[in-house]
């Protein structure tokens, strides 16, 4: 076997390894989740699962995890653990399409889900179960999402998620 056969023996084994089958009951749905490529963490795989779980129930397309965007919630997930405030408008006044923009992330729609819970799995219940949350969820324009995931000292967690359309 050359090099080249090896090398696409790896490649169609990475993009086996890259896909997460997420069974839901009546519906079955692939994520695409590149583990090697994307840096995500457990916490933030599982945030996106039951965010794409809740997005199948209702009938729609799982969001793409988008890197950027990933690291964008994960930095201001941490930005506000650390300095100690929970609020879309960070203490410069800066909202969420202005950090996007600071980082050079485009799009045509865009919002932002902040929760500090108990656990990943409450955040998004009140996610679900608050109508402004819910909305960007379900958002049909929405085709791309990062989320952040940070636990604080005292075991709350705060979940970021960030989306767009481009």
């Amino acid at each position: 076997m050359n090099d080249k056969q090896v090398l696409k023996k790896l490649m169609v084994c990475f993009s086996i390894l890259s896909w997460i089958t997420i069974a839901v009951p009546g519906v079955t749905t692939n994520y695409v989740y590149a583990a090697a490529e994307t840096k995500a963490t457990t916490d933030e795989v599982q945030a996106l699962s039951l965010l794409n779980h809740d997005r199948a129930k209702n009938g729609l397309a799982p969001l793409v995890y988008n890197a950027e965007l990933n690291k964008l919630a994960e930095t201001y997930a941490d930005d506000m653990m650390k300095r100690g405030f929970f609020a879309h408008n960070n203490p410069e006044g800066l909202t969420p399409f202005d950090r996007m923009a600071k980082v050079g992330i485009t799009y045509q729609y865009a919002g932002e889900n902040l929760a500090l819970n108990d656990t990943i799995e409450a955040a998004q219940l009140a996610f679900m179960n608050s109508p402004t949350h819910r909305e960007n969820i379900l958002n049909t324009h929405y085709t791309e999402v990062g989320i952040g995931v940070k636990y604080a000292p005292n075991g709350k967690v705060y979940v970021v998620q960030e989306f767009i359309s481009k």
